[in-house]
């Protein structure tokens, strides 16, 4: 813990130099808060999709007695999550989520309980933390005096918090079951939505080493547990029984059917351990045991020892040793540095600047590296750091800096969630064979689709796959 701490204590600086100029502020606080949920989680996604979802929700507020008071937006990112952020009834789910939900009942079951929240005043009641948690903690962390980066803390801080106590994500799910039925839902949707989230959680423990643990974002804003899964179905079974699925095709399957999966290309792609980024035209590969985490403005890493790096563009794209110094500078802000000198060197064929140092902080010494590239005009940097003397855990990352190659340009399309009919012969196997994924297909095709291992398919269903253009 002490090894990380050091960390911390400086790693606010690196969301400073990764985020873009502020341009006309926002006045209200709903729009302030509305504007720094955009930021943190890639803006709201465009198309057909957001409509729907939005009159689903109003269809879920309605029975709610919220009426024309909500407002629902689709946020742009892979995460799983969904949460309603004070004040006011401001709803949000993410595509990441929308990927695992498999028809409009559930869809409304992630809706209500949100809504729930808002009904039940559960915001102005809860217990919040001022620390974000996961890769957030080392990024939104402490230091340099930047009112932009402290301001967006202080408000996505709270965003990303486990924020809401056992009894009130009880009682949120209370509140939905009783709103579905209102509305003409199943109640099952709820209990069938709540199965799904655990079994995704389990395909991203497959991802997570057993040095670099991170707890799903979806479990850590709505606690899942067995005993909430039981609850949400004994609720459902006294609301009545189970219907049959409809005769028609669902609608939130015709909805989501072209939704993009995972990365947006135009962000940049995370797979496994390489980073993507076909419109800079670069690439990179982490070292064994670090974790990634993909945002629009920046890649930001995670190791297993206490380090931690960023990936990001900026500088004036003059000098590149003028640029890592300056980057250095504005990271370390008022710490004591002992700067080396900068190295010019090439790296697979890209013009680089290599400029360690090191940095006093409270909590002790920190090795500090900054590796800026000559991408086009504009230069690309790293910034790692670690705690005194494992600096070089980083040598492999910043040398592992590319051009990408037309296969990995293929590699870096988007991928797509579509939706196709079983057929005489088609099975879970054969399905998973198809997905466009990079590691554990056959779980993210059950993951996707609500299905259990040893669950049977049958000609006529509807399934969803991930599939590239």
């Amino acid at each position: 813990m002490r090894r990380r701490r050091r960390i911390v204590a400086m790693a606010l600086a690196l969301a400073a130099i990764s985020l873009p100029a502020a341009a006309q502020q926002p006045t209200s606080q709903v729009e302030k808060q509305r504007a720094a949920v955009l930021q943190a989680y890639g803006g709201a996604y465009q198309g057909p999709l957001t409509a729907y979802v939005a009159r689903v929700g109003e269809r879920m507020a309605q029975a709610a007695g919220q009426g024309g008071r909500c407002r629902f937006t689709v946020l742009d990112t892979p995460v799983v999550n969904a949460m309603a952020v004070p004040p006011g009834c401001e709803i949000y789910i993410t595509r990441g989520l929308l990927t695992l939900i498999r028809d409009e009942d559930e869809l409304a079951a992630v809706v209500g309980h949100e809504v729930g929240h808002v009904a039940a005043n559960h915001a102005g009641r809860r217990q919040t933390r001022t620390a974000v948690t996961g890769i957030g903690a080392l990024i939104l962390g402490a230091v340099t005096g930047s009112s932009t980066v402290a301001n967006i803390a202080s408000q996505v801080g709270q965003l990303n918090v486990l924020s809401y106590s056992r009894d009130q994500e009880y009682d949120a799910d209370r509140l939905s079951v009783g709103y579905l039925t209102s509305a003409s839902y199943s109640a099952y949707g709820l209990p069938d939505m709540l199965s799904a989230l655990q079994a995704n959680d389990q395909v991203e423990a497959l991802d997570r080493s057993n040095d670099a643990k991170a707890t799903p974002v979806w479990s850590r804003t709505h606690p899942l547990t067995g005993a909430r899964i039981a609850r949400a179905v004994a609720g459902a079974r006294a609301a009545g029984p189970r219907r049959p699925p409809p005769r028609a095709p669902d609608p939130y399957l015709a909805a989501v059917d072209g939704l993009t999966y995972g990365d947006d290309p135009a962000q940049g792609v995370v797979l496994g351990r390489r980073f993507l980024h076909p419109d800079i035209g670069v690439g990179f590969t982490a070292p064994e045991g670090f974790q990634l985490a993909n945002s629009p403005s920046a890649v930001t890493l995670q190791g297993p020892g206490g380090q931690v790096a960023q990936f990001a563009g900026g500088g004036r794209g003059g000098d590149l040793s003028d640029d890592a110094n300056a980057v250095l500078r504005q990271v370390t802000g008022q710490a004591q540095v002992a700067a080396g000198e900068p190295q010019r060197t090439r790296i697979n064929g890209l013009e680089a600047v290599v400029l360690p140092a090191q940095a006093r902080t409270s909590r002790g010494d920190v090795d500090v590296t900054v590796a800026a590239y000559a991408v086009g005009a504009r230069p690309y940097y790293f910034v790692t750091m670690a705690p005194s003397g494992q600096g070089r855990a980083f040598d492999g990352l910043i040398g592992s800096m590319h051009r990408l190659s037309d296969a990995e340009r293929a590699e870096a399309r988007p991928r797509r969630v579509r939706v196709v009919t079983v057929r005489p012969g088609d099975s879970v196997d054969t399905f998973a064979a198809r997905m466009a994924v990079p590691d554990h297909s056959r779980e993210r095709f059950l993951a996707i689709n609500g299905l259990q291992s040893g669950d049977v398919i049958r000609p006529g269903d509807r399934v969803k796959i991930v599939s590239l253009p």
